[in-house]
């Protein structure tokens, strides 16, 4: 049995009580992050090697539907069956979903794999969550979420060039199984160290099929909107899924057996505020992350690796700033930096809006570095008043929902940033060889990003409405310890 920070209230992230669960996360995120970043490398060469350059847009899109459906059950199966079988039956799925990518002779094996890898995927990121949760004391939260961002920013910095160089004098079939080594040691330290599910005497509860089918077919739809070019097709599209994804929300809001936590948008609760401010900041940076490198590369003649680490910038200052609000202990300061990383991610969308336009490159520097040191200081605070406020019964299902919620905006927003490209006619008059054209560029891509300005805005405008009297009686949770 491990010694915790009951004991020892001065004990660290990288301490013998807690190191178990650092490592997890260490291996967890950076895993994600990777397979994550990986595929826009070695998707062409994939393609060259196997055909069917149709299909694709699947091997992005799958691999998300699968990350967003398992990230919202995670919860859930961890509270039927115990966080170690789940974890354990995750990272063997992973396993085989990277042997099927590294071995596959045609594309559709290839995308089934990673469909496979995100289902993995989804529920490892989610875990990880959930057993931070059960097992970190509340002190310790800022300081794990800002590795974690960390993480994120080495992986963005650092995958365009491991890929490539793997695809270029390896092959890309290597990208796929170096998740092996990574996979046998989440395996040994889940056995080793999560604790063994104890049996429950109630009889299982149905598990809500109908209501996770209806959650898959709308991340279907929205993954789909990716491959229409017809606006008027796209907005039927974005309409039908946006309505599928609120009656799922409605009926598991109803439900006994959750997916997510009640209240989940509520802005009557700090930690419906805080679902709500993940979402929205979600949806916000989905212009920017589908169309920056573009953009940049459209107005300023960047190429595609120094376009990539301009963008990358936004990760090193978010990381920056995670490291600064890990050290704020005080529940009002606390808040004070959340409203101020709100008002810093609005600000810089709204300036980088105006750098596209004015074609001022230092000046969208500026906004991406402004917009990560508004991500840092707010974001793992948001994650630790979820953590620490939620519900001791609905404290799983909280933990395990900040992952799917974060995602599933993404994907929204990305149909959203489809509909208003083609909207504001980004793509028009651009010739074989180009993506936009400068004046397209400067002037719709400006106006899409004024779009996803206003999603910040509004998360800001929450993030005044957080108050300092906790939801719920905020204790220091007792962290359990790891057996």
């Amino acid at each position: 049995m491990l010694a915790t920070a009951d004991t020892d209230s001065k004990a660290g992230i990288f301490s013998t009580a807690f190191l178990p669960i650092t490592l997890m996360n260490i291996l967890v995120v950076t895993s994600h992050a990777v397979n994550g970043f990986i595929t826009s490398v070695i998707a062409p060469s994939i393609v060259v090697d196997l055909g069917g350059r149709e299909l694709m847009f699947w091997l992005f899109a799958l691999f998300q539907v699968g990350s967003i459906s398992a990230g919202v059950i995670a919860g859930n199966f961890k509270v039927r069956f115990g966080a170690r079988p789940i974890f354990m039956t995750a990272a063997a799925l992973l396993a085989f979903g990277s042997i099927m990518g590294g071995l596959a002779t045609n594309l559709a094996w290839v995308i089934v794999a990673r469909g496979l890898q995100g289902i993995a995927e989804g529920m490892l990121i989610s875990l990880v969550y959930v057993v931070i949760a059960d097992h970190l004391p509340a002190r310790l939260l800022p300081r794990i979420f800002a590795l974690s961002s960390t993480l994120w920013s080495i992986a963005a910095a650092t995958t365009p060039l491991f890929a490539g160089l793997l695809t270029q004098y390896v092959s890309w079939r290597v990208a796929f199984l170096f998740n092996l080594p990574l996979v046998l040691i989440l395996i040994a330290l889940a056995f080793k160290f999560l604790p063994a599910t104890v049996p429950s005497d109630e009889a299982p509860k149905p598990f809500p099929l109908r209501r996770l089918l209806l959650l898959v077919a709308a991340l279907l739809i929205t993954g789909f909107a990716g491959q229409i070019e017809q606006i008027g097709f796209l907005a039927l599209i974005i309409a039908a899924s946006s309505t599928l994804l609120v009656v799922f929300a409605t009926l598991d809001q109803k439900a006994v057996e959750r997916f997510m936590p009640p209240n989940l948008f509520s802005l009557r609760t700090n930690l419906g505020r805080c679902f709500t401010m993940l979402g929205l900041f979600s949806i916000g940076a989905s212009g920017r992350v589908v169309y920056i490198v573009a953009l940049l590369q459209a107005i300023w003649l960047l190429s595609p690796l120094a376009a990539g680490y301009a963008a990358s910038s936004i990760a090193f200052s978010w990381t920056l700033a995670a490291w600064m609000s890990n050290r704020i202990e005080k529940m009002e300061n606390r808040l004070i930096s959340i409203r101020l990383g709100a008002s810093l991610i609005m600000a810089g969308g709204f300036l980088s809006a105006y750098a596209v336009w004015s074609a001022q490159f230092w000046l969208l520097l500026a906004s991406l570095i402004t917009t990560g040191l508004g991500y840092g200081a707010s974001s793992p605070l948001i994650r630790q008043i979820i953590i620490t406020q939620a519900p001791k019964e609905h404290r799983s299902i909280a933990s395990g929902a900040m992952t799917p919620i974060q995602f599933t905006g993404a994907v929204f927003g990305a149909a959203i940033a489809g509909f208003c490209a083609l909207a504001f006619g980004l793509f028009e008059g651009a010739v074989a060889g180009s993506i936009f054209t400068v004046d397209a560029a400067r002037n719709a891509g400006a106006g899409l990003l004024l779009v996803f300005a206003a999603f910040a805005t509004l998360g800001m405008l929450v993030s005044f409405g957080l108050t300092s009297t906790p939801d719920h009686d905020e204790v220091e949770q007792k962290s359990e310890a790891l057996a």
